[in-house]
Formats: structure tokens, sequence, C-alpha cells
């Protein structure tokens, strides 16, 4: 398990993002790779979780498990995660074992590290990228963001389903 603090910075210019990680000393851990996401729902009718899903990062597939705490400011999750060899397979086990996908979607992504803080610039099909700074502590997040030139009044703690939604697009569908 761990926990990631994270927050979001809509609208943001790749280029110039990339430029400013870069004076940072960002190192860049993948360039922009396809990612297909599969949200799935319990059989059972009550759930302790906050997300369910399997998803592949180019040729790797991961199944998580998210359970969400409140935060005003920050998106604050414990993260259960594990790589698994064959997404078909994961697949067609979790549909097996009574689970129903109700969201698949895409996006690019690409993605720094600064230390222990992770940078992910995200793409979604319509819309423009945003960034999303993660961390295991607040104060991480908080002095990226000033080295950025972010106040935190520009971040958002809504999750990339909100966004999508505010885009005025399907998060249950969203494929490129």
């Amino acid at each position: 398990m761990k926990r990631e603090v994270e927050v979001k910075i809509l609208n943001v210019d790749p280029v110039k993002l990339r430029k400013n990680l870069k004076k940072l000393g960002a190192v860049r851990i993948f360039p922009p790779t396809l990612f297909r996401e599969m949200y799935w729902e319990s059989p059972a009718k009550e759930r302790a979780y906050s997300s369910f899903r399997l998803r592949s990062e180019g040729k790797k597939s991961f199944l998580t498990l998210k359970m969400k705490k409140d935060d005003r400011h920050f998106e604050i999750r414990d993260e259960f995660e594990v790589e698994v060899g064959d997404f078909l397979m994961t697949m067609k086990i979790l549909e097996l074992a009574g689970f129903k996908i109700f969201r698949e979607r895409e996006k690019r992504r690409e993605e720094y590290q600064i230390g222990m803080i992770k940078i992910e610039i995200d793409e979604y099909p319509g819309m423009k990228p945003y960034m999303e700074i993660e961390a295991s502590h607040k104060k991480d997040v908080l002095t990226l963001l000033k080295q950025l030139g972010f106040p935190l009044k520009y971040t958002t703690n809504r999750t990339a389903t909100e966004i999508i939604q505010d885009a005025g697009l399907d998060p249950n569908n969203l494929l490129f």
C-alpha cells in the first residue's frame, strides 16, 4: 500500500511545463504513453473502496484498488496495486468473479519525477492536458507547486471523472 496526496492543475501548456520541469531537475520516467483504463463494479451491493481498475500502461498492466480520504484541497487515497502479467486474462478472471465493467477510457500520460514527487501530464480525447502532482506528503506537493509558480488556489482535487464531466464529455466511454 502507498499513500498518495495529489492535486491537479488544469489546462497546462505541456511545452512550457516540460521546460520548467527540466530546469528543476526533473527526470522523465516515460514519454507520452497510451493508457487504457477499465473500471469495475463489485458484484456486492456495498463496497468500501473508491475505485477498482485494470489499466494497461504501454506493455505493462496493473490492477489497482483505491480507498479515498476526504480533504479540502488535496485528493488523498490509499492505493493497493499489483502488476498483472496478462491484461486479457485478468479481465476474464474479473468477469468470471462477477465484476462488471462500467467505465472504459484512454489517455496519454507522460511522467516525470523529482525526488519522491511524481509529476504527470495527462491528456484525454477532446480535452486540454492537465498536470497532476503526487507525493506521500502535502508539504512536498506544496513545495513543488511553489517552485513551478502555481498557487494552491489554482489547483483542484477533483477526480479525472469529474474533470471529464466538467468538460462535457462522457467519463464512462472516452477513447481515442
